[in-house]
């Protein structure tokens, strides 16, 4: 039966496998600093990745998703009025 070691999410970034394949990368986040998170899990021979970014800001689309809705600017005053969206 194979089996291998259940590892954390901590440990995975140190883990040599994961360096030698240069998976982890640091990226910046607004207001908190910096942080390390996977490049990309999987790579292909052929097809060509994106280049790896930080995850998005709290609130930092939310004007163009409501505008994608079909809010204007208005309505999109009036809901941070309410501080319903930031």
């Amino acid at each position: 039966m194979p089996c291998a070691a259940a590892r954390s999410i901590e440990d995975m970034f140190d883990d040599p496998q994961v360096l030698a394949e240069d998976m982890v990368a640091r990226f910046a986040y607004p207001g908190v600093g910096a942080y390390r998170g996977f490049k990309h899990p999987v790579r292909f021979s052929v097809t060509p990745l994106p280049e790896p970014f930080a995850a998005p800001a709290f609130g930092e689309h939310s004007v163009a998703l409501l505008r994608e809705a079909g809010l204007n600017d208005d309505e999109i005053d009036a809901l941070r009025a309410k501080r319903a969206v930031l």
